[in-house]
């Protein structure tokens, strides 16, 4: 009767050997088992029409199944049986359900090997049971061991194609068994399923035939055949799947060289030598048995016969390439005999934010895949974290004062990143969010000196750019002067220097994406230029890698900064300069096809009080937030207003006494998405703040503009502090508002676009915060009085209710609109609003508008042009009386049905609302 013999306690690592500091043995490749996996893409998405109508009712575990009879196979030193549990006679009572999936590896050990193959089997057991007890699935058990032994060929991705099961061992039998009955089995997971046994088959094999050829006891042993079972294993395993993915398999001086950087550094010291010796000796012998039991395998399961006989042929001459590159690392061909000390420089989409695995991480796990001994320097190791909640908003900086870029004065660099990076992660790196290379050009040589890197990786450059520090030329100066100054620190020193990414246009922007493309193209010609025999500099096409262009960025979370993908993106277009470049690393993989989803979660405890300066709203701070949308409203209003914030903390500032606001928030990453909203919370304001200013006069200047205004009285107005001048620039789409402070009350504002019309505001600041501003005229700067406004026309919505339009003239910041009662003959006054469009609607003219007449004049802050000619509204006909309501000289007739324009708000001025005129204060 079958008995398991899968033995709780018995790890790996203390019966088949340690492979270096933190590594158990063998190297179970998993991957090796994702190998076989792939081969039955073709099967398992085979139509139904082709496998026949009865086919089409079978359960999921008989679309391969094998017999389960356990005829000998002749000469075969592995094979394979598998379907359903209820055809699996014997191994039966390890399944749950009937059609469970059931995998045999059935081993054919000699008397020798024997006890290797058991003692594989218990040890595989018992780390796997280890795994599941500790919260993973079989298959994330299976993917674990795979990653961590990759030899660098195709690394598989977490996150595909996972099932649950068990594994056990029995008598000479390996047997895995899959619940199907869990909802998400399907093909792919099937595949897994598949692929891990076989690759578990080809790792013990390798395994047990290497200890037999060892002396009982030999130090050895353990080091040198889990080094070879697992590089075997993972090796077959690694091509399968790059083969079904449509990825390129290299060659078999490639296969030779992944396999001998896999070795050498997981078989130390003295034993180095006993593994050329088992290569020279064995070596044939066992990739011999893989090529057998490949066929084999593909004799079994018919679907594998393609690929497999494909993958033994192609092993024919794989031994002897082995032995020379083995050889030439016992040489030091290729390395040094120490890490390579790599130092990342860059800005935020090198640094990354809280939550991100980041591009430095995908590429450590390059060199790790490929065996390169790392050490990555620098001052930092983690991420942008997010920023804390410091209060209400901060006063404006006094004109004239220096603030310190916080980027270079005292970063933030702790954050943490994603909770899937591997234990382990050498973060060391110099990358800063917001830094340009303007910067870092004055601390490379001091950062060069302290670290001594052997390889610099520059990403940088494109905030000189966007923050229009400099255009492309000073950027490359920049971009050289980091080069020179990091050389003269460390002579030896290797770059690759990577150009900036392109990214969608942003309005009023058109001149990054043409610095963007003058830089990379004087960049790439340059390059050539600053490498020296000691110390050659070479580049990255990051532009090329990475999926943003002048229209869409699905790399970029935010049209710019990477997100998963994009960081996989930016790390490849690294990975192919130093390989192709620098001959480090076997092969560059592709992309992954899979790729980790970002957790999103929803914001909890918020809460909203009153204080001083207006409300406060608060939440608990969310992981991996990259910023959080708050909606907000007066109590009773309809719509939500909505802006977006980087902390856990907004203020309402804006507010009078006794007005009640309601909030919601939810967490926002982008392009990544957006959580369920919170609930609702409200709270009613009793600001602290002083009153506006008042008689707030404003004069363009050739460059910019005056303002003047006068001190306001009452309550909380003897604890002013300042006055804060707010600026926007109504011809630039998107931008923001700009503000400064003064201690008096008169300001000049300079360095703004001439011929371009700037919306202007002043507001008080006391010890509470910032009131609410006073509105002044608009401004066009560089322009004088404008000239009166011309083609005026009148037309009659209603019995009440005008609208007026005119030709105005760029000069003009604004417009008044003056009327009298012309029935009464009353004088001209102007209507409470002006207005920056040619066309302006009022309301409530009783008794009737016909009685009114109108002019408009155009202003530049406090220069205004004279009254244009007057128009007015036709008399209705005698009889008519208010009923009247006759058609205007623009030839509308009054619809009575229609809503006053002043219910629907059309009579009130935008340009009073800031917040709605300018969101994103």
């Amino acid at each position: 009767m079958a008995t398991d013999m899968g033995i709780r306690g018995r790890g790996l690592r203390p019966v088949l050997g340690r492979r270096g500091p933190g590594r158990g043995s063998p190297r179970w490749s998993a991957l090796t088992l994702l190998v076989c996996w792939a081969l039955l893409l073709g099967v398992l998405a085979e139509p139904a029409a082709a496998r026949g109508s009865e086919a089409g009712a079978a359960p999921l575990c008989g679309t391969h199944a094998t017999s389960f009879a356990t005829e000998s196979e002749q000469g075969a030193p592995v094979s394979v049986r598998l379907g359903c549990a209820k055809d699996a006679g014997g191994l039966r009572s390890l399944a749950v359900h009937d059609d469970d999936l059931v995998m045999a590896v059935d081993f054919l050990p000699t008397a020798e090997s024997r006890p290797h193959v058991r003692e594989f089997m218990a040890a595989l057991v018992d780390r796997t049971r280890a795994d599941q007890a500790a919260g993973m699935t079989l298959g994330a058990s299976f993917t674990k061991w795979a990653r961590e032994h990759s030899v660098g060929i195709y690394p598989p991705q977490e996150g595909s194609g996972d099932f649950e099961g068990t594994v056990h061992a029995v008598e000479d039998s390996l047997v895995i068994v899959a619940a199907t009955d869990v909802v998400g089995f399907g093909a792919t997971p099937m595949q897994k399923f598949i692929a891990s046994g076989v690759a578990w088959a080809v790792t013990g094999l390798v395994w047990a035939g290497c200890m037999a050829a060892f002396n009982v006891g030999a130090p050895a042993a353990a080091p040198v055949c889990g080094a070879v079972s697992e590089g075997l294993g993972t090796l077959v395993g690694e091509l399968l799947n790059a083969h079904f993915d449509d990825r390129s398999l290299g060659d078999a001086d490639v296969w030779a060289g992944a396999l001998a950087a896999s070795f050498w550094p997981a078989v130390k010291g003295a034993f180095q030598g006993a593994l050329l010796a088992w290569t020279s000796e064995r070596g044939a012998t066992a990739i011999a048995q893989v090529q057998q039991a490949l066929r084999n395998f593909g004799t079994k399961v018919k679907y594998f016969g393609t690929v497999t006989t494909y993958m033994a042929g192609a092993m024919a001459g794989l031994a002897p390439k082995l032995l020379a590159s083995l050889r030439a690392l016992e040489r030091g061909i290729g390395s040094t005999g120490a890490p390579l000390r790599v130092m990342v420089v860059g800005d935020s989409m090198t640094q990354g934010m809280e939550g991100d695995w980041t591009w430095r991480y995908r590429l450590w796990e390059w060199f790790r895949d490929q065996h390169v001994d790392v050490d990555f320097v620098g001052p930092y190791q983690g991420t942008k974290q997010q920023a804390a909640p410091t209060g209400p908003p901060a006063p404006p900086r006094l004109q004239g004062e220096v603030l310190e870029n916080p980027s270079v004065a005292d970063p933030p660099v702790t954050g943490a990143y994603a909770q899937g990076v591997r234990a382990g992660f050498d973060s060391d790196h110099f990358a800063v969010w917001g830094r340009q290379a303007a910067q870092d050009k004055d601390l490379i040589g001091p950062m060069v000196a302290q670290y001594k890197p052997d390889l610099v990786l520059f990403g940088i450059g494109f905030n000189d750019m966007g923050w229009l520090v400099s255009d492309a030329t000073g950027t490359l100066d920049s971009m050289k002067t980091l080069v020179d100054r990091a050389r003269a620190a460390k002579g030896d020193v290797r770059f690759a220097v990577a150009n900036v990414p392109m990214r969608p246009l942003i309005d009023g922007r058109q001149d990054l994406i043409v610095k963007t493309r003058q830089y990379n193209t004087m960049l790439k010609d340059a390059i050539p230029s600053w490498s020296t025999p000691a110390s050659p500099v070479k580049l990255v096409d990051w532009e090329a890698a990475y999926g943003c262009d002048t229209n869409t960025c699905p790399a970029g979370y935010d049209d710019l900064h990477p997100n998963a993908l994009g960081e996989f993106q930016i790390a490849s277009a690294f990975e192919r300069t130093l390989h192709d470049a620098y001959g480090i690393g076997q092969f560059v993989p592709g992309i992954p096809t899979t790729i980790p989803r970002r957790p999103i979660f929803p914001v909890n405890s918020l809460v909203a009080e009153p204080v001083p300066s207006g409300v406060k709203v608060t939440w608990a701070p969310v992981f991996g937030a990259r910023g959080y949308t708050v909606r907000y409203r007066l109590a009773g209003a309809a719509n939500w207003n909505q802006t977006h914030v980087s902390t856990n903390r907004y203020d309402t500032t804006w507010t009078e006494d006794g007005w009640t606001w309601e909030y919601q928030v939810n967490t926002d990453n982008g392009s990544d998405g957006v959580s369920v909203w919170s609930g609702t919370v409200s709270a009613t304001a009793h600001p602290e703040t002083a009153a506006p200013p008042t008689n707030v006069s404003t004069r363009p200047s050739s460059t910019g503009l005056d303002v003047y205004w006068d001190a306001p009285t009452g309550a909380h107005t003897d604890s002013i502090d300042r006055y804060e001048i707010i600026t926007w620039d109504k011809d630039v789409p998107g931008s923001y508002i700009d503000s400064t402070a003064v201690k008096g009350t008169s300001a000049q504002i300079d360095g703004l676009v001439p011929g371009h019309h700037y919306l202007v505001a002043v507001a008080t600041w006391n010890r509470a915060g910032g009131g609410m501003p006073t509105v002044a005229r608009s401004v066009t700067v560089g322009a004088g009085v404008p000239p009166v406004p011309t083609d005026v026309r009148i037309q009659s919505l209603d019995a009440t209710t005008v609208r007026l339009t005119w030709q105005g003239s760029a000069q003009a910041a604004g417009y008044r609109v003056w009327v009298r009662n012309a029935s009464a003959g009353g004088p001209f006054t102007a209507d409470q609003s002006t207005t920056d469009t040619t066309s302006h609607e009022i309301a409530f003219l009783f008794p009737g508008n016909w009685n009114f007449e109108f002019c408009v004049s155009a202003f530049n802050g406090a220069l205004e042009s004279g009254r244009s000619g007057c128009v007015s509204v036709p008399l209705p006909p005698p009889s008519a009386g208010l009923a009247g309501r006759s058609s205007t000289a623009v030839g509308r007739s009054p619809d009575p049905a229609a809503p006053s324009p002043w219910a629907e708000g059309r009579s009130a001025d935008p340009g009073r609302d800031l917040v709605a005129a300018a969101p994103g204060r």
